[in-house]
């Protein structure tokens, strides 16, 4: 070989060799600058930056077990997107070790990493492996605290549930509620009022009030209003204003049967309180904090209004069986709420309990928990109360819960229909709100009195009208209505076995009743009524 061209073989060597150092200087320095912003965004739960960074350095380094690991722990942030931390968890399990640093330089997975295939597993019903790498994670990570194993293996009976359960699905499909509710963003906590005409919800999508991001990097909570079209779609959703929206959060958390009364969450800073909304006039009014004996220093989250208007079921981690629990409190004859009671152990777990639900038949609660028989996170479940003692509460099975969070669960008043909220990854993003037709014959028995006051022979319509129904045998005084300022209409929750007087006054107007008796036998019955009134004429 001649000696010019041994020359050029060995200028091209040496050239490939720095271009070689340079990328492999350039990879360091990238990997320097990215990986503790990366990882200072997963340590904060900002998934949806997190992994896009740490993808940028898998980009460079697909076969480095510990961003592998950061990915899949990033996407079991995103809601929607969990399950496409399998793939990753995967990868970096071949590479696990007990001396794994976490530093840009390393490429071994922490042990942990066992635990978080666990849990990706889980949450893509892929329960036979997710119990492997959970016991797996007990097994190698030579784990201590008791505490921590104790969760871990309240993740494996979770899976056990979960595999009974989905071999044994209930009769019902589900719908996601459409674009016109549900963004990219999240939509949950939807409440309706007895007829199902109106749906109000919680919705953290970019048009919230001040358009602020929160620590977790989500646009603030606000509260949004949707009306039922003729066609039976929701119309398109509207802010429901600013006496009640600020730049703060602000969550829909129940609605009375009538739909005049609105609970909501406001986070105040942290300390999390219940306020309410009542409807005068065409609009909501000033929200009103509920007094001491509902908030306390703790956080209080979420609240449900009987049908009658007489209790409140509400959320708090107050003192009780551990973590948030259900709470409920009676109206006293001022109007205030009375001292509350901690529902007991058959309905409070040690675990979360949250989103009670209690339906317009006054005795079924509907609640999300992460304890009793979950399939893993936020189950929904209900218990019935009869003769002041509540009844082991069921899990309502499969396809509505799932491996994630399943919670904010109301039920329509026949007991055909439920909405609820998902993190399930099958809508459109994030959480979404969905409807669920349940294929049963069971008849909720209860009658749902309902009408409007219309205009009299004059074609003005009363205005301040009042409802008062009683017992007709006893003289007790059931409930006292109001319809609504705008239109006129009213609803009313009547149960089997009584014998009713409904009676409407106005001033001006002639005092005017009906007598309504419903047998003790009867099912989901609907009675509607147009109700017009006769002013008083005063002769000259």
């Amino acid at each position: 070989m001649s000696r010019p061209l041994l020359l050029v073989i060995a200028t091209l060597l040496l050239c490939n060799m720095a271009s070689f150092a340079q990328r492999e200087v350039n990879k360091d320095a990238h990997f320097k600058r990215v990986y503790p912003v990366a990882n200072e965004q997963l340590e904060a739960g900002k998934g949806e930056r997190a992994v896009k960074n740490f993808l940028d350095l898998l980009a460079i380094d697909d076969k480095n077990a510990l961003i592998n690991y950061k990915v899949g722990r990033s996407y079991l942030l995103i809601n929607g997107k969990k399950n496409e931390a399998v793939p990753y968890l995967e990868k970096a399990v071949a590479n696990a070790s007990v001396k794994a640093k976490d530093h840009y330089k390393g490429e071994e997975a922490p042990i942990d990493v066992y635990y978080y295939m666990g849990r990706a597993y889980h949450l893509d019903s892929q329960f036979d492996h997710a119990i492997s790498a959970y016991r797996k994670y007990l097994k190698e990570a030579d784990i201590t605290d008791k505490d921590r194993i104790d969760e871990v293996e309240w993740m494996i009976q979770c899976c056990l549930n979960a595999k009974l359960i989905v071999d044994s699905p209930i009769s019902a499909t589900t719908e996601n509620l459409g674009e016109n509710i549900n963004s990219v963003y999240d939509e949950y906590s939807a409440v309706v009022d007895a007829t199902e005409s109106m749906l109000i919800f919680t919705s953290r999508r970019p048009t919230t009030t001040g358009g602020l991001l929160d620590l977790d990097d989500k646009y603030f909570e606000d509260i949004f209003v949707s009306q039922k079209q003729e066609d039976g779609t929701w119309g398109k959703p509207s802010s429901i204003g600013k006496r009640i929206n600020t730049e703060g959060h602000e969550a829909s958390i129940g609605l009375s049967a009538d739909g005049q009364e609105l609970y909501i969450f406001r986070d105040d800073f942290g300390d999390g309180n219940i306020y309410v909304c009542q409807f005068k006039g065409s609009s909501w009014g000033e929200p009103q904090l509920l007094n001491q004996n509902i908030n306390s220093p703790f956080r209080e989250t979420h609240a449900s209004v009987s049908a009658d208007g007489q209790t409140l079921y509400y959320t708090s981690d107050k003192a009780g069986e551990g973590g948030m629990d259900i709470f409920r409190s009676k109206r006293l004859p001022t109007g205030e709420w009375a001292v509350s009671e901690n529902l007991g152990e058959v309905i409070n777990s040690k675990y979360d309990e949250e989103a009670p639900f209690i339906h317009p038949d006054g005795k079924t609660l509907f609640f999300s928990s992460k304890g009793h028989s979950s399939m893993g996170g936020f189950d929904i479940f209900f218990s019935i109360e009869e003769n002041g003692k509540w009844s082991t509460p069921m899990n309502v099975g499969f396809p509505m819960n799932t491996a994630d969070d399943e919670y904010f669960f109301v039920m329509s008043a026949d007991g055909k229909r439920a909405y609820y909220s998902s993190s399930n990854g099958a809508g459109l993003g994030g959480k979404d709100i969905y409807l669920v037709h349940l294929d049963t014959d069971r008849e909720v028995p209860l009658t749902v009195y309902k009408g409007e006051i219309v205009a009299d022979a004059s074609g003005k319509r009363p205005v301040d009208v009042t409802i008062k129904i009683t017992d007709n045998e006893t003289g007790e005084l059931f409930g006292i209505y109001r319809p609504r300022d705008d239109n006129g209409r009213f609803v009313l929750i009547l149960h089997p076995g009584g014998n009713y007087n409904i009676a409407y006054e106005s001033d001006g107007y002639l005092y005017k009743s009906e007598k309504l008796f419903v047998p003790a036998n009867t099912a989901y019955f609907e009675v509607n009524r147009a109700i017009q009134l006769k002013a008083i004429s005063l002769d000259k």
